[in-house]
């Protein structure tokens, strides 16, 4: 049978592939996680981009198999330039379960600076990002913060998925503050 890497080789760097096949393989088999990591660094940037998706897929079912890879990627992964295994960290970080409140607040801080990014998906994902980290108990300033960061996105962010996201993300907030008066 082949690796997962090389399920996840065939076809063009953008497409999707056979990531959730893959996916699914790693939440029947999840010893297999460790292959797909391997995955988002390799050189062939078709894999790099199967194995973030893949990774987002598992994570979305099974956030706990993202807690032993914690050290990965807050440093590996979160260096890795590339517009959409960025964007798909974002969409992992924010499922961290086991972050400390120092790494909470380091990744708050890096991901906003990702507000600057060229891609109009990093951006959209990055806000989301903060938002969702700052929401955790005892983060009370950074939750004002970024609701702050949302209003400004919504107002004048400067693509239309910036927009639309942090409209979204006003829309989640507010129902959440209701829920806490409540």
């Amino acid at each position: 049978m082949p690796t997962l890497l090389d399920q996840l080789a065939v076809g063009p760097a953008y497409a999707l592939g056979r990531a959730a096949e893959v996916a699914a393989q790693v939440l029947a088999r999840p010893e297999l996680v460790d292959e797909l990591f391997d995955g988002l660094a390799d050189d062939n940037e078709g894999i790099r981009n199967r194995a973030s998706g893949a990774l987002v897929q598992v994570s979305a079912a099974r956030p706990d198999l993202l807690g032993p890879y914690k050290r990965e990627l807050l440093t590996r992964v979160s260096r890795i330039e590339h517009w959409v295994v960025r964007s798909r960290f974002c969409q992992m970080l924010a499922r961290l379960d086991n972050l400390t409140p120092a790494e909470r607040r380091r990744m708050i801080v890096m991901v906003r600076g990702w507000l600057d990014d060229r891609s109009s998906v990093v951006k959209a994902v990055a806000l989301d990002c903060v938002v969702q980290l700052s929401l955790a108990p005892g983060f009370a300033a950074e939750r004002t913060a970024a609701a702050a960061l949302v209003e400004e996105c919504a107002a004048r962010g400067e693509t239309p998925a910036l927009r639309a996201r942090a409209r979204l993300l006003r829309k989640q907030l507010a129902k959440l503050a209701r829920a806490a008066r409540a």
